[in-house]
């Protein structure tokens, strides 16, 4: 009887030792340091934000991951207007076991940056974001923690990220596609940890993007169900506003793992005594299981219509509505003087075709109402208008990204009048009023997920006036919506 007792305690104490792979004391430590409020909301480029780059460096360096390529930080500047902003990367690795699938990459990730604060009536008004993103931060240390006393059942290489400069608009992340800071050529696959705080209060966890990996639906449902955890948003599209989105339009499989936006979420009550500590530890559980079962898969490849999305969306057309407002005048190339400007506005469909990643046709189909004002009274027309013009990004790589896209226009328009009055008066299209105009567009405009807004020029080529040169001009602010 006495042998039982102990065997049944033995398998007790075995299932409990296994269902704690991560040490619940050590993420809540992690966490109330990063979301307490001396680190003042770890603002990109702030004070806050270098020392929760050193407390993670610490960290990384205690547990015991490699420095990548001989540091941990690596630091670089955002550009943006006038500004310019430092911000600092902090990348570890630990070395897979196989001799040939060590040479390929998993990535870990997770942004440790946040919106540090405001001031309000004289008092500083802290950001903490100790869901967003400590939560993940945290994680990511103690998953380290544990592949460096595992490696051994690691095969595949694994290289773990703090990323900065996620809300400025996944600045980090891009920084390191872009430039290549790590072997991106054989980066396999990123699993990325953004808010994951709030797991018994969701209900559940996110994996959008599971099945941009080949079987990725099939192998990590399978590890979820075994910790108890529901999968409630799946999918193989990539989520666009964390750090997966830089990695993703270069077709590498990658998945945002998600407890939802159910805390105080961009609100200075997000902090650290609000989050489920149980429920993190549970999701690093899953994720360690996660971690070793695709580390040692013989093959980890994209799933084809992932792939053949992402090599195809360059060139797929979009489709938008956009609206405008604005002013125009008439330029009386024979006389002293000006029309006066009136109030223009415009409304109508757009399409954009990329030509390349930097080149793209934007044609449009308008109805616009312009005029001028002059002695006889206000001439207003009303007209139809296709506008083609070309479009040239200005910093391509920010598509798709929280970063804006700045693009210049330019192209030649075409107008037909079907109405025009001077004051009450109708104008005569067949004697002296012509339909037909022809001019050039040219402007400048940003686009940030799916939503541009462009400030343009309209220059007539052809006089409205069969009897003297009378050439429209017009200014608008658009707003355009891609369907």
């Amino acid at each position: 009887m006495q042998k039982i007792k102990t065997l049944i305690a033995l398998l007790l104490f075995t299932t409990f030792v296994n269902a704690q792979m991560v040490d619940i004391s050590l993420l809540k430590q992690h966490v109330y340091t990063l979301a307490s409020d001396s680190l003042m909301g770890r603002g990109f480029g702030a004070k806050g934000g270098r020392m929760a780059a050193d407390y993670i460096e610490k960290q990384f360096f205690n547990v015991g991951i490699s420095a990548w390529e001989g540091a941990y930080k690596h630091e670089f500047i955002s550009s943006g207007m006038m500004l310019k902003t430092e911000g600092c990367n902090i990348i570890g690795w630990v070395e897979g076991n196989d001799p040939i699938l060590k040479n390929e990459f998993i990535v870990i990730g997770a942004h440790y940056d946040h919106l540090a604060y405001k001031f309000k009536n004289g008092e500083m008004i802290v950001y903490n974001g100790a869901d967003d993103n400590a939560s993940g931060t945290a994680t990511l240390i103690e998953l380290g923690r544990w592949i460096v006393h595992n490696r051994t059942q690691i095969k595949r290489s694994v290289i773990l990220i703090a990323f900065d400069g996620e809300e400025a608009g996944l600045i980090g992340s891009t920084h390191i596609v872009k430039n290549k800071l790590i072997p991106i050529d054989k980066v396999k696959l990123l699993l990325n940890m953004d808010m994951v705080g709030m797991l018994s209060t969701y209900e559940g966890l996110d994996l959008v993007g599971n099945k941009s990996l080949n079987d990725g639906d099939k192998i990590l449902d399978g590890i979820a169900h075994k910790h108890g955890i529901a999968i409630k948003k799946q999918g193989r599209k990539i989520e666009q506003q964390t750090d997966t989105s830089p990695f993703g339009r270069l077709g590498i499989p990658s998945i945002h793992i998600f407890t939802s936006t159910i805390s105080p979420y961009h609100k200075p009550e997000d902090d650290a005594e609000l989050l489920d500590f149980s429920g993190m530890a549970k999701i690093a559980d899953f994720m360690i299981d996660a971690i070793k079962t695709l580390s040692n898969q013989e093959e980890l490849k994209p799933d084809r219509r992932f792939l053949a999305l992402v090599q195809s969306k360059w060139y797929a057309p979009t489709f938008g509505l956009k609206v405008g407002m604005g002013s125009s005048n008439h330029s009386y190339e024979k006389e002293f003087y000006v029309g006066k400007q009136i109030f223009a506005a415009q409304v109508g469909f757009f399409s954009k075709i990329n030509i390349t990643k930097a080149l793209s046709l934007q044609p449009e189909l308008l109805y616009r109402t312009v005029g001028s004002k002059h002695t006889n009274g206000v001439l207003r027309t009303h007209e139809v208008t296709i506008p083609v013009n070309l479009r040239l990004s200005l910093n391509p790589w920010s598509k798709g990204s929280m970063t804006p896209e700045v693009f210049i226009i330019a192209g030649p328009y075409y107008s037909h009048k079907f109405s025009a009055k001077v004051g009450v008066n109708k104008l005569d299209f067949d004697n002296d009023f012509r339909v037909d105009e022809k001019g050039l567009q040219y402007g400048i405009g940003i686009e940030m997920m799916g939503v541009q807004f462009s400030s343009s020029f309209q220059r007539s080529f052809t006089s409205i006036d069969r009897n003297s040169k009378v050439l429209p001009n017009s200014y608008m602010l658009s707003l355009g919506f891609t369907f």
